[in-house]
């Protein structure tokens, strides 16, 4: 939308509001004893007023909350201002160079709570000597990012800067930081609503509370209806690997985050740290891979320095620097447990980490996690004393995950909700599935015990409603979820909220069934 049509919607809207307006001797009304947000509320024969004698013309925003950068939207003319949504009144303060900001009257500014959960539109004028201008203003409660572009390179690799505006974690509530970003994803690069990398080029910063990083993921989730899979996924993976007696297995964190580029609001994005060695303390010994295809790899088809026809099972992550026999870990695994090259069980089990093993294949089969059998996996090769190598599995990319599944609908690969999640034993991964399926004296109890000692505090029902709860009520009382609804509408109508809790109940009734059952076989 240009400028002359945000001016001819701006005359519009003042012709139908100033319909009955009414001059009181020349004073201007002071009927409010408190501003909002140090800009004082008038009625719109007030800012008539104020206005009378000054062209209507179009400002670009440089109104800043805490001298930290508020998003603007050009196309909606649009302010999104962060709030702290335990804060029972608006808080921060508005500055503009020069003039006044006045918000028109409005009943919503008396119900801070309401207007944030519904999305409310307010008005907020700038008003300066010459110029008058008008701004649609929402709150938000949830953190807001903005980019902006200085120049882009032939690599298409676009460089520019970053303001965060965390009303919770930062004690400066905005942080600021020179960056770079790219589009990622394999299918999601296909997507209307893209997915980044982002580096931070002249600093390292704690955002939305997460570690001290420089390099960060942006996901889009817009695959995902309900906005939920994913984060909900880390966070029950985190509590799981952090009762476990491996070292640093617990992968990444993700916080929500509503996202500006270039002056176009595109949405809620899960802002999400990177596995990588500092996230798994990796010494220059330990390797990193990871599976990028659910295919059955073959034994000289899973590396990454392969011709340009073909595609990689597997991918190098560290060290930088490699030796062709540095996949020899990775070659031993593939030929184990893909190719069903079993020699015995003390052998099979010698190359894996057994507990996170036995965790991840939980954790998966909870989840349903058709995508993250073996794709969407980081392998670490765990160097020991002796020279072997024990490997350690940490997720990626779950938003096919809590009864979801692949359907192509021609456009966009989107999961849907399906009721076959619910009692059916899928989620093992090869590993596990070739132990148990050989030795299943052995495997079964150590899958039966490991499933009800997580079934005392962390997979129960009540702590994944409480979870889901939590993370639900956040998204809608922050308002987020309704704009990000109206920017990429549902692609159809499958979604509801409860299919997930209804996903939750039964599901963790059929596993307590299978896990006993497989405990009485293995008796």
């Amino acid at each position: 939308m240009g400028i002359k049509m945000k001016k001819k919607m701006w005359i519009i809207l003042l012709s139908v509001l100033f319909l009955g307006v009414y001059l009181t001797g020349g004073k201007i009304l002071d009927r409010f004893s408190e501003d909002i947000m140090k800009a004082k509320v008038l009625s719109m024969e007030e800012i008539n007023l104020l206005c009378e004698g000054k062209e209507d013309a179009f400002m670009e925003s440089e109104i800043t909350l805490n001298g930290g950068k508020i998003a603007y939207d050009s196309e909606q003319n649009l302010l999104l201002v962060p709030q702290n949504l335990s804060e029972e009144q608006f808080e921060g303060s508005l500055q503009v160079p020069d003039g006044k900001l006045y918000f028109l009257e409005d009943e919503a500014l008396g119900d801070k709570a309401q207007t944030i959960r519904e999305s409310k539109m307010l008005h907020l004028f700038w008003i300066r000597d010459t110029r008058c201008w008008m701004y649609n203003v929402y709150f938000t409660g949830m953190p807001v990012a903005s980019i902006d572009t200085k120049e882009v390179s032939e690599e298409e690799i676009s460089s520019g800067e970053i303001w965060v505006y965390d009303p919770y974690h930062s004690a400066a509530e905005y942080q600021k930081a020179e960056c770079t970003w790219h589009l990622r994803g394999a299918t999601s690069l296909n997507y209307e609503k893209s997915s980044y990398r982002l580096t931070l080029t002249d600093k390292k910063l704690s955002l939305l509370g997460m570690r001290k990083d420089d390099d960060w993921m942006l996901h889009s989730l817009y695959d995902d209806e309900g906005l939920i899979h994913n984060k909900l996924s880390y966070e029950v993976w985190q509590e799981i690997a952090a009762s476990n007696d491996v070292n640093h297995d617990e992968g990444i964190s993700m916080e929500y985050v509503e996202l500006f580029l270039d002056d176009t609001y595109l949405g809620v994005y899960g802002l999400s740290e990177r596995i990588d060695k500092k996230a798994l303390h990796l010494n220059d010994k330990d390797i990193l891979y990871k599976c990028k295809d659910q295919k059955d790899p073959g034994l000289d088809d899973f590396y990454s320095e392969l011709t340009e026809e073909m595609t990689p099972t597997f991918v190098w992550k560290h060290p930088k620097d490699f030796e062709m026999e540095d996949w020899e870990p990775l070659r031993k695994w593939v030929s184990m447990f893909c190719f069903e090259e079993f020699e015995d069980y003390e052998s099979a089990a010698a190359i894996l980490n057994m507990e996170n093993a036995v965790d991840y294949n939980l954790f998966n089969m909870l989840t349903c996690g058709m995508d993250n059998i073996m794709k969407n996996i980081y392998f670490h090769a765990d160097y020991q004393e002796d020279g072997s190598y024990r490997f350690i599995k940490i997720p990626w990319d779950l938003n096919m995950t809590w009864g979801n599944s692949w359907i192509d609908d021609g456009n966009c690969n989107f999961n849907r909700f399906q009721e076959k999640n619910f009692d059916g034993d899928d989620g093992w991964t090869p590993d596990m599935y070739l132990l148990y399926e050989h030795v299943p004296e052995k495997t079964g109890p150590l899958l039966a015990d490991r499933w009800q000692e997580l079934r005392v505090n962390i997979i129960t029902k009540e702590a994944l409603y409480e979870k889901l709860d939590s993370e639900f009520a956040y998204l809608y009382d922050s308002g987020a979820y309704i704009r990000n609804r109206q920017k990429w509408p549902p692609k159809g109508e499958y979604w509801q909220d409860e299919y997930i809790y209804e996903y939750v109940d039964r599901r963790i009734d059929f596993l307590d069934g299978y896990f006993e059952q497989m405990r009485r076989q293995g008796g």
